[in-house]
């Protein structure tokens, strides 16, 4: 509305001002009035502009659950550091195990912040400050010359103690260094395999003896489930034990 005050007030007075001569009072009065009309609109104009006259500052905030940024293997979540300083970073984050390909936070004013907690679930928390009209009557007047703006975006990422907080170049490492440790561990090695016989053979027998007419394709599948789980739950054990060491190698990788 504002913007139509400020056009139709210049042109009036370009108007009255050059062809309202004849009549000195009216010429007068009238390019006096639309002046003041053209330097009050102009003014109101630069303030909304500059110190957003009419706004004020209103946060959103919503709250999204997080899964690990890689496919899988152990929880993590990765970040790319910008610029020199190590405050700024892009953090790439999944909150859907189903998702291809991860999402990651933007670079335009957005501030990510990542926080370890004791909760077993990590979670993303958006806080988004925006400028909106503090009125219908002030919307009404200036949202042609200004829309509602935003501030600044906060990104909390809240990742529980068992998670791992990567760079990309640490995450590329991290199968190399995982490899390095548990091959160096022959004895662990034999430990683990003796173990998951042993546990396998039990999940068998636990299973034959109650259903002793189980089918030969009924036992493989039996073991092949079996093994899975075992492998999975050593995988996840033997990770948590070999963690300071992997974490004071990853510390040597920026």
């Amino acid at each position: 509305m504002i913007l139509f005050v400020l056009c139709i007030s210049a042109f009036l007075f370009f108007i009255c001002f050059n062809l309202l001569t004849n009549n000195k009072v009216l010429h007068a009065i009238t390019s006096i009035v639309f002046a003041v009309l053209f330097i009050l609109s102009t003014f109101f104009i630069t303030i909304n502009f500059h110190d957003h006259y009419g706004m004020h500052k209103v946060s959103h905030e919503t709250s999204t659950k997080l899964v690990s940024s890689a496919d899988k293997g152990m929880n993590m979540l990765l970040y790319q550091p910008i610029g020199t300083s190590g405050k700024d970073k892009v953090v790439i984050y999944r909150t859907d195990e189903k998702a291809t390909k991860p999402s990651h936070t933007g670079t335009d004013k957005v501030e990510n912040k990542i926080i370890t907690i004791n909760s077993d679930k990590a979670k993303l928390v958006t806080k988004t400050v925006k400028y909106e009209y503090n009125s219908s009557a002030n919307r009404l007047w200036f949202r042609l010359a200004q829309k509602p703006t935003r501030v600044k975006t906060i990104n909390y990422f809240y990742v529980p103690k068992s998670w791992m907080t990567l760079t990309v170049n640490q995450a590329k490492q991290l199968p190399t260094i995982i490899k390095e440790i548990s091959g160096s561990n022959t004895s662990a090695q034999a430990q683990m395999k003796m173990a998951a016989e042993q546990y396998v053979q039990a999940q068998v027998k636990a299973a034959m003896m109650k259903n002793p007419k189980m089918t030969s394709a009924q036992q493989k599948a039996l073991v092949k489930k079996a093994t899975a789980e075992f492998t999975q739950k050593a995988q996840a054990e033997a990770l948590q034990k070999m963690m300071p060491e992997i974490k004071q190698k990853l510390s040597q990788i920026k």
